[in-house]
């Protein structure tokens, strides 16, 4: 059952409305088209997923989009969060396209796409960060001590991901392999 619908983020907004107003001509201009079309992409990612979510039993598992919580002064933000009896289950969604490859030694991803290489933060250490996060959010707010677990998922079937490590592969899958490996997360 959906108990937090997911919904286009303010800043994306914000960045729509700032786009529009800006001259053509504006040096800034180009940079917030930038950012503008990363941040569709990973909201068009998160809903690719939706699809796949759409088939969990709804009895079974609570779902929560685009939570945003505060632990004192900081905040940080869960794509989704899976709700089970005995279990949470952050997912961190990307939506990256081309050959992706996870460097678990230096915390970071490549992505090939296009003949262009470029590096991103490790999703992984992300969402164990996140998880330690909502531990300590749920010790504060009064909530018995309970497993959180995490996962990447990679929005587009047609993305190549390679990973050097066994161990780092089960907890990265593409958007329509969740529900087949939702027992093993």
């Amino acid at each position: 059952m959906i108990k937090k619908e997911r919904q286009v983020s303010g800043f994306i907004v914000k960045l729509e409305a700032l786009v529009r107003r800006l001259p053509e001509m504006e040096p800034g201009r180009e940079r917030a088209i930038s950012q503008l079309n990363k941040r569709r992409a990973g909201y068009s990612g998160e809903q690719k997923l939706d699809y796949y979510l759409s088939f969990l039993d709804e009895k079974e598992y609570w779902l929560y989009h685009g939570l945003r919580l505060s632990n004192g002064s900081q905040f940080f933000q869960l794509d989704t969060l899976l709700l089970t009896k005995g279990t949470a289950i952050i997912l961190e969604v990307k939506n990256w396209n081309g050959t992706i490859i996870f460097e678990p030694e230096f915390h970071q991803v490549i992505r090939i796409h296009n003949e262009k290489e470029e590096a991103f933060h490790d999703p992984i250490s992300q969402a164990e960060h996140q998880s330690r996060q909502l531990k300590k959010w749920m010790a504060a707010h009064g909530f018995p001590d309970f497993p959180i677990e995490f996962a990447v998922v990679i929005s587009s079937p047609s993305t190549i991901i390679k990973s050097p490590s066994n161990q780092t592969s089960k907890k990265i899958m593409h958007a329509h392999r969740l529900l087949t490996n939702l027992n093993s997360i």
